[in-house]
């Protein structure tokens, strides 16, 4: 079975599991602190949907997109405010470099999984 569902599934549980963190660690300030959650929802039930063979490809392809769109999301906060020179390590910037890390890795691991994919395809 491919083991790209069950790293989806871990993904989305993480994300989910910061954004609370954050949110709760952050004395329920700002609802902005749940955004992993909100991304970590979707990623971890496109996740589960892949874990059917016939429904394999469109969910790990959606999941690749959630995941891609939560790394530029938190880049789109970071690189502004590291432009203008006010970037500061606090609660919210842990929070947004975590889940760029994360998502990231996510991303990285299905552009081989896809590629591993397309190889094994054309050697058939």
């Amino acid at each position: 079975m491919n083991s790209m569902p069950q790293k989806g599934i871990i993904t989305g549980a993480i994300l989910i599991i910061l954004g609370i963190s954050g949110y709760l660690i952050g004395e329920r300030v700002s609802v902005t602190a749940l955004i992993p959650t909100f991304f970590g929802i979707p990623l971890l039930l496109v996740s589960l949907l892949g874990r059917k063979p016939q429904h394999l490809k469109l969910g790990m392809h959606l999941a690749a997109v959630i995941a891609l769109l939560g790394f530029l999301t938190p880049l789109g906060r970071i690189l502004p405010q590291m432009a203008k020179g006010e970037f500061q390590i606090e609660l919210a910037t842990i929070s947004m470099l975590a889940m760029v890390m994360i998502c990231g890795l996510f991303n990285l691991s299905c552009i081989r999984s896809f590629r591993a994919a397309r190889k094994a395809k054309k050697e058939d």
